[in-house]
């Protein structure tokens, strides 16, 4: 497949994961809490069985490897998935959006920390724009909120999920080092996570008398909509779209995302649009896009290709 092929396709990543903050803020106020996580996760499995089942033979071959596979699924799925829930129940969608654009940052950051890839001048202070827009939003554009500690529940809950995720790229390299599929370890995480929260949907079904789910056909098209598109699909689209342009040109379209979701928060939810949203946008895509320069090729070493993935 060619780049430019390639940057269109990952350009319709971006439309659909900066439309799912928006369509999930809805599903939030229409399906119970768990309910709600078991059937994103469930019809995202389904959908990357039909996606990758000429590659379904392969199982992780030994104990070390498991532990890659459980430790990804556990912080990048598990974790990841119920901590943005609990966000976006407390937050503006737009909050959320431009928290998580940090996650190129915040991957390069761990890449230094635990596997010593070097960061340049650029990617350090790319990472304290980046972060100190993050900084912005959270406090709301005041330092009073610090001072008193007065944050808004929900942005710290994203910002765990930020970080929750980005520890989970530990176990993805780890895995993918081997020469295991990301496709592979993303159906097991989405798999996995479903089985272990079906007793979770039994009890808060049992609780609520079975009588909780909606009735509106839109509701059931907006929730397969946001399991099988941006998270199943997506999801398989950006690590393609990471091993032909490497990590470093796919992380620039990740400032897509805010844009998007701000523009559909806008327009769908009636979200306002403030002036520290503006400024924190600005620091985290200059943030972004200094971060995402090196002085390597646009085609790096395959075992870092295939290293990063993404589940919003």
């Amino acid at each position: 497949m060619s780049t430019k092929r390639m940057k269109l396709i990952l350009l319709l990543v971006i439309i659909m994961w900066g439309s799912n903050f928006v369509v999930y803020k809805i599903l939030l106020e229409n399906f119970p809490f768990w309910t709600l996580v078991f059937s994103r996760n469930f019809f995202a499995a389904l959908a990357l069985v039909w996606l990758v089942r000429k590659f379904l033979h392969i199982k992780p071959r030994n104990k070390k490897l498991w532990g890659c596979v459980l430790g990804a699924t556990l912080l990048g799925v598990f974790i990841n998935n119920v901590l943005f829930q609990y966000g976006l129940q407390y937050t503006l969608a737009t909050n959320a959006s431009l928290i998580m654009g940090l996650t190129p940052l915040t991957t390069a950051l761990i890449s230094y920390l635990v596997f010593h890839v070097p960061l340049h001048r650029k990617q350090i202070l790319g990472v304290f724009l980046g972060f100190f827009g993050v900084f912005l939003i959270v406090m709301k554009g005041s330092l009073q909120n610090l001072l008193e500690f007065s944050f808004n529940i929900g942005d710290l809950f994203i910002v765990g999920t930020l970080l929750f995720f980005s520890l989970s790229f530990i176990f993805v390299k780890k895995a993918t080092d081997t020469m295991f599929p990301a496709e592979i370890i993303t159906l097991y995480g989405y798999t996995i996570t479903s089985i272990c929260l079906i007793p979770m949907v039994f009890w808060e079904q049992t609780t609520m008398g079975w009588g909780e789910l909606p009735t509106g056909v839109i509701f059931w098209i907006m929730l397969l909509y946001v399991g099988i598109f941006p998270t199943g699909i997506g999801t398989l689209l950006w690590n393609r779209g990471i091993s032909i342009l490497g990590p470093s040109q796919a992380a620039i379209f990740m400032n897509g995302v805010p844009l998007v979701a701000a523009v559909a928060s806008i327009w769908v939810l009636g979200e306002p649009i403030l002036w520290f949203h503006i400024i924190g946008f600005l620091f985290i895509a200059t943030g972004v896009i200094l971060g995402s320069q090196n002085n390597e090729s646009v085609v790096e070493k395959k075992n870092e290709d295939k290293a990063a993935s993404v589940s919003i």
